[in-house]
């Protein structure tokens, strides 16, 4: 078994200077670009053809103007301008814009969500720890990362441009293009700032908003009591608080955006009235041509852009590193580890065990003949609670069961059996081979695993039985019989077609329980998990889903205080206080456990989380 992973998201930054964030920023970038290298270079390198082109345009507009007095071969340069010019639109918006830009973007974000997604289902135990935490790096941080890789390489092909366009207008005038640079740097300076405030303000307007939509939320879900305890002024007066701190977030959001444009927009014609005062004097002279004033006044457009983009990206680095980091805190220090390689291997001679048989049936191997726990020990951090050294073993059709009185630590042993929560020593062993990862290895067809409140999605019943699998109408109809749903499906007008609302609310307490029962019974597992799942049910239908359950010679290990059960296991766990208090059969249980006894008793009602 695995000790306790450390808490996601924890960055281990000890000693670690500015060089070493800046390779962790890029290695993780260099990660996240993983199958979409190819179009990624590719963009990058049209982008540094598409400014190559601006460089030509620009030395074409200096000849053509130079040329107009003396008539030299002008249409063929107009001819090359237009023909460079339609090539770049071309090729930016046809091809770079429209089709690889969204193809780097949109594949870094689905891999990205797909591995988050795969991390969560497959190691519940690495996830983030609160479920905002969750939606940031599946949400805001995987959309970061997917902006700044398709955004990259625009960005140095500006670089590229800068410093190649201030070369040629160096050597034509180094005075007038030092007097630009100043300027240019001075405007990419004050826009980098304007960015990193509008960034700022963007943020608090989104949190306000949300303030403001939680309120009405919770206004509009609780009116009955607003209006019993006559508090509708201080309700309206508390939304009007919050909407009028979203407007003023909302105003410094747009000021500063407004700022940030003005700026841009203005930088080129501000340069234009540099050059020419600058240049007015030469121009009489002949030391600075009207060619030389076209190439300048082209250059200095795009030299603006460029450098206002330069200037945003310290802002965008500091985003994306934040986002890489909490994207590889939640994936966790090691990539997860595929199912089939989590367990013991097969021996040679292992074979199909008869039709229900593992071998039958993908993520097969050897079938179960004993799945046994021994000295496990699970606690929860901070709080010492948990199970402590415990052993217990299920053999093949029999029944395990473990029950004790509240908190003794039940649904915490099947979560750390499972793996779902991590355990600090202890064993797990199939067919007596440890198995070295539970959460990946104890999943169908050889384990289902059903837990004491399960949760539905919002479809039909049918697709939270199937749950993506094939729509087999013999495997629907033996869980659906099983799990005791037949004459429920058939009260309802749509059947098995039925909408089970958010995560099953239009539901009974058993009809959810049952329903969680066909899903876990529909890939046919060998080994039946069940933490209390009849509790929400009447006796006639908890002894018939227990009867129809063990009527085919399941392997089950449950948790339950329920007489029936009790009376038909092979073998009894007492948990109290987290430890074995007692092991056996029943009849040994009852003689040796005063707990056990007390909850034979009707003295404890045994539920435990």
């Amino acid at each position: 078994m695995k000790t306790t992973p450390p808490a996601p998201g924890a960055q281990d930054t000890g000693g670690a200077g500015p060089a070493d964030g800046a390779r962790a920023t890029v290695g993780r970038l260099t990660t996240a670009l993983r199958g979409s290298a190819t179009a990624y270079w590719t963009l990058t390198a049209l982008w540094v053809l598409l400014r190559a082109g601006t460089l030509a345009v620009g030395l074409l507009f200096q000849r053509l103007f130079d040329g107009f007095d003396r008539g030299d071969g002008v249409w063929l340069l107009i001819a090359w301008v237009a023909a460079v010019e339609t090539a770049r639109l071309c090729l930016q918006f046809g091809v770079m814009i429209n089709r690889l830009e969204p193809r780097v973007q949109y594949r870094t974000t689905a891999r990205l969500r797909h591995a988050l997604l795969g991390t969560a289902l497959r190691r519940p135990g690495t996830t983030v720890s609160t479920p905002g935490e969750t939606l940031r790096a599946v949400g805001e941080d995987v959309d970061e990362t997917g902006f700044f890789v398709a955004w990259a390489p625009t960005n140095l092909a500006h670089w590229l441009f800068v410093i190649a366009s201030v070369t040629l207008m160096m050597r034509i005038d180094a005075v007038v293009t030092s007097a630009l640079l100043v300027l240019l740097v001075l405007i990419t300076a004050v826009t980098g700032a304007v960015h990193g405030r509008f960034l700022r303000y963007r943020r608090t307007t989104r949190t306000a908003s949300a303030r403001v939509a939680g309120a009405l939320r919770e206004a509009v879900g609780n009116v009955r009591a607003v209006q019993a305890a006559a508090a509708e002024d201080h309700v309206s007066a508390h939304i009007a608080r919050l909407d009028d701190a979203r407007a003023r977030a909302a105003v410094r959001e747009e000021l500063f955006a407004g700022v940030q444009r003005t700026v841009i927009a203005n930088a080129a014609p501000v340069g234009v009235g540099v050059v020419l005062l600058l240049t007015s004097g030469r121009a009489r002279h002949g030391a600075f041509s009207v060619g030389d004033l076209a190439l300048f006044m082209f250059y200095l457009q795009i030299l603006a852009e460029a450098l206002a983009s330069i200037g945003i990206l310290s802002v965008r680095l500091q985003r994306v590193s934040v986002a890489l980091a909490r994207i590889a805190g939640f994936l966790g220090a090691h990539p997860p580890e595929p199912p089939d390689g989590a367990g013991p291997e097969p021996p040679d001679d292992a074979g199909p065990d008869g039709p229900d048989g593992p071998g039958d049936r993908p993520g097969g191997g050897p079938p179960l003949r004993e799945l046994t726990v021994r000295g496990l020990t699970a606690r929860y951090a901070g709080t010492g609670h948990g199970v402590h050294d415990v052993d217990l073993s299920v053999v093949r059709h029999g029944v395990t069961v473990v029950t004790g009185g509240v908190g003794a630590g039940k649904t915490t042993l099947l979560r750390a059996v499972l793996g779902l929560v991590p355990c600090e020593h202890g064993s797990v062993l199939w067919n007596g081979e440890p198995v070295r990862d539970p959460c990946a290895f104890l999943v169908a067809p050889r384990c289902g695993y059903t837990p004491q409140a399960p949760r539905l999605f919002s479809g039909s019943v049918r697709e939270n039985v199937l749950i993506g699998a094939d729509d087999d109408a013999a495997v629907l109809t033996g869980a659906v019989h099983t799990a005791v749903l037949g004459p429920d499906l058939a009260a309802m007008r749509d059947g098995a077609d039925t909408v089970v609302g958010p995560r099953g609310l239009r539901l009974s307490g058993g009809q959810l329980q049952r329903v969680a029962v066909a899903r876990m019974l529909a890939r046919r597992p060998e080994l039946l998990i069940l933490d209390d799942v009849s509790s929400a049910l009447d006796p006639d239908t908890e002894r018939l889903l227990w009867q129809r359950l063990l009527a085919r010679r399941a392997t089950v290990l449950a948790v339950t205080h329920r007489p029936a059960l009790l009376r038909a296991a092979a073998r009894v766990v007492v948990l109290k206080d987290g430890r074995v208090d007692a092991a056996g059969t029943l009849e040994e249980v009852l003689a040796a456990s005063r707990e056990m006894r007390r909850i034979w008793t009707g003295g404890d009602s045994g539920t435990d989380r």
